[in-house]
């Protein structure tokens, strides 16, 4: 098997989607707005329509667009552009399924070192809220993997960084499926449990130092275990 090198030479897709992020930063779509007609779209950019429907069905994926049946394509009245350039990068494949572990680490650890310093009353007490939760619901996988996402993002609130926020979303919305994929293992939701109740336990107590090592290994798990279970089920397949 010859090794083939990445290409940087961006698709035709790519170049449309682009073209409309800009058009929508630069001002020339608002939120709302109808976009012409795959027709006027695929002569204005000289490419086929097969090109500006695979565009505007990346963009419905995103959150960007609302494409209504019989009616067109509609630019959406909330648009987080940082999401969704996270989101287009993983649709076109341009990062793999490790590499976004490995970014979501390095992500949640700054985060929960953040919010040891800063979460205030009120989001510590969400905070042992969302845990309750999943020690109550750690005999439903469906619920606890929906209590567990909570948690986390509730950490990415406490850290009171937004922009830490806008970046760890779409990541964790994109490893939604590795997320439940890693349950498979025997005793998962116990070593997720006891991780989540430590860094909860180090955020109340104000210690980064503590909450960021517990997080660090906390997602090192996460790896290892989806790792494994997505070798299983290839080797099972086979």
């Amino acid at each position: 098997m010859p090794m083939f090198e990445r290409v940087n030479k961006k698709t035709i897709c790519e170049q449309v989607i682009d073209q409309i992020k800009n058009s929508i930063t630069a001002g020339d779509l608002t939120p709302g707005e109808k976009l012409p007609s795959e027709r006027a779209l695929a002569d204005f950019f000289s490419v086929s329509r097969a090109t500006v429907r695979e565009a505007l069905r990346a963009l419905q994926y995103m959150g960007i667009l609302e494409i209504r049946m019989n009616d067109g394509a509609y630019l959406m009245q909330d648009i987080n552009l940082l999401s969704d350039q996270v989101k287009t990068s993983y649709l076109l494949k341009q990062f793999t399924l490790m590499e976004l572990l490995e970014a979501r680490k390095f992500l949640e650890v700054a985060i929960v070192s953040l919010a040891a310093e800063r979460a205030s009353p009120e989001q510590i007490r969400y905070l042992e809220k969302i845990y309750n939760e999943e020690v109550k619901h750690q005999g439903d996988r469906k619920k606890f993997i929906k209590a567990d996402v909570t948690f986390h993002m509730a950490l990415a609130d406490a850290c009171q960084n937004s922009f830490f926020r806008k970046m760890i979303e779409p990541v964790r919305e994109l490893l939604e499926e590795s997320n439940e994929g890693q349950y498979e293992k025997i005793r998962q939701i116990e070593i997720t449990l006891d991780y989540h109740r430590r860094i909860l336990e180090a955020v109340k107590n104000g210690d980064p130092e503590k909450a960021s090592g517990i997080m660090g290994k906390h997602l090192e798990n996460i790896v290892r275990t989806t790792s494994e279970v997505y070798r299983n089920k290839l080797a099972r397949e086979r």
